[in-house]
C-alpha cells in the first residue's frame, strides 16, 4: 500500500477509535464491558425476574400491585409469642427476609412501611403489625454454641465468635427450621434505637444488636474459609452488613478491616465452579460496589491494581453465557457492577498516591 494511503488508513482508524471512545468512554474501564452486557441482558429479562422480587427489586422498581400479589400467597404463622412467615411449602428461605422486603419496597399511602403498620395477609386471613414480626424474630435469632445442640444452649453463650442463626417452627413442618440471620440482622442495625438495649431469646441467651453484630464482625476477619458461603449464606453478604454496623457503632471501628479481609480472602479465590461459583462472584462484585461506595474505606495503589485486576479477570475468565447463569445470581452481579461504575474513579492512579478520603466525622 502507498506510504499516503497507510496514513490515510491509519487516521481513519484512530477517528474510529476516538468515535467508540466518545460513545462509551467507559468501554476500557475493567468489568464495564461486562456490566454493559449485562444491562442490555437483564433488560430483556426483566418479566421472568420479576417472579423473585426480592432480586428484582435489587435492579428496578416494584410495582405496588406486584409486591401485592406476590404477597398474596404468604402465610404468618404463629410461633410461641413470636411470628413466622413463608408459604404453604415451607418457612422463608432468609430469616427476616420477607419483613425486610415489605419495609424496603411496601409503599401504605404512598409513604415508606414503618414497623407500626399493619399488613393484610391474604393467605392467613389475618392482619399483623410489623412490629410484632419484629419482635418475633428478636426471639428466634441465637447464636450457636460449639459442641451443643440448639436445643440444649440454655442461656449459654459461646466463648469464640459465631454467626447468629434463626430457629423456629413452621406450621407445615414437625420439625424446627434453621435459617441464616443476615436479613434480620441488617433489620438490627436500621431499627435498634439502643445497640446495648438487651433481650432474652427463645433459648435464655442474653442479646442485643451490638453483641450479634460484634459476633458476626469478629467471625468474619478471623474466619477465612470460603468454603463455609456454602454453610449460611450469610458469608455473601458480610461485607454489606459490617459496613452498616461501623457506620453505626462509631469511629471507633475502622472499616479498612473489613476492605483489608475481602481483598485477601475473596478477591484471592481462585475457583469458581458452577451456580456456586457465580453466586460468589455476584456477591462479591456486590460487595466491592459497596466498598468503594463507604467513603471512609481508603484505597492504596497496589489495592486498586488487585481490583482493577480482578475485575479484568472477572470480564474476562467468567460469565460468557449468561443464559446459562441464574438471574438471582446476574441480579447481585449486575449491582454490583453498577456500584463500581459509579465510584470508579476511586480506582484511578492518583498520580500513585493513595486514596485520601478524610475520616473526620464520618458518622
Amino acid at each position: 500500500m502507498p506510504y499516503r494511503g497507510l496514513i490515510l488508513l491509519s487516521a481513519l482508524t484512530l477517528a474510529s477509535a476516538m468515535a467508540n471512545a466518545r460513545e462509551n468512554p467507559l468501554a476500557d474501564f475493567p468489568g464495564m464491558q461486562l456490566h454493559a452486557r449485562l444491562e442490555a441482558y437483564m433488560e430483556s429479562r426483566k418479566e421472568p425476574l420479576a417472579e423473585a422480587p426480592t432480586h428484582y427489586g435489587l435492579l428496578f422498581e416494584i410495582e405496588q400491585p406486584d409486591l401485592e400479589a406476590f404477597m398474596k400467597q404468604i402465610h404468618s404463622h404463629q410461633d410461641g409469642d413470636g411470628i413466622v412467615l413463608g408459604v404453604v411449602h415451607g418457612a422463608e428461605m432468609h430469616g427476616g427476609g420477607l419483613l425486610a422486603f415489605l419495609l424496603d419496597y411496601w409503599k401504605p399511602s404512598s409513604r415508606a412501611a414503618r414497623l407500626e403498620d399493619r399488613f393484610w395477609f391474604e393467605a392467613s386471613r389475618r392482619r399483623v403489625r410489623l412490629r410484632a414480626i419484629y419482635q418475633g424474630y428478636k426471639r428466634q435469632i441465637f447464636l450457636p454454641v460449639p459442641e451443643v445442640k440448639a436445643a440444649e444452649i440454655d442461656g449459654r453463650i459461646p466463648t469464640s465468635a459465631q454467626l447468629p442463626r434463626m430457629r423456629f417452627r413452621y406450621w407445615t413442618s414437625k420439625q424446627f427450621v434453621e435459617t441464616d440471620a443476615y436479613k434480620f440482622l441488617q433489620l438490627l442495625i436500621a431499627h435498634e434505637r439502643d445497640p446495648d438495649s438487651t433481650w432474652l431469646n427463645h433459648s435464655s441467651q442474653k442479646l442485643s444488636m451490638d453483641r450479634l453484630l460484634r459476633n458476626a464482625r469478629v467471625y468474619y476477619l478471623e474466619n477465612r474459609n470460603t468454603d463455609a458461603e456454602l454453610s449460611d449464606h450469610s458469608h455473601l453478604h458480610l461485607v454489606e452488613l459490617l459496613l452498616a454496623f461501623d457506620r453505626r457503632a462509631g469511629p471507633e471501628q475502622d472499616p479498612n478491616e473489613i476492605k483489608q479481609r475481602f481483598l485477601e480472602v475473596e478477591l484471592a479465590r481462585r475457583r469458581f465452579e458452577g451456580d456456586d461459583g457465580s453466586e460468589a462472584l455476584g456477591h462479591y462484585a456486590e460487595s466491592l460496589g459497596l466498598l468503594l461506595d463507604d467513603a471512609h474505606v481508603t484505597w492504596q495503589p497496589e489495592e486498586k491494581k488487585q481490583v482493577k485486576d480482578w475485575l479484568r479477570k472477572l470480564e474476562r475468565d467468567h460469565f460468557h453465557d449468561l443464559d446459562a447463569v441464574p438471574l438471582q445470581h446476574l441480579s447481585h452481579l449486575l449491582k454490583g457492577l453498577r456500584g463500581i461504575r459509579e465510584n470508579r474513579t476511586r480506582l484511578d492512579d492518583h498520580a500513585g498516591q493513595p486514596d485520601e478520603r478524610p475520616a473526620a466525622g464520618r458518622r
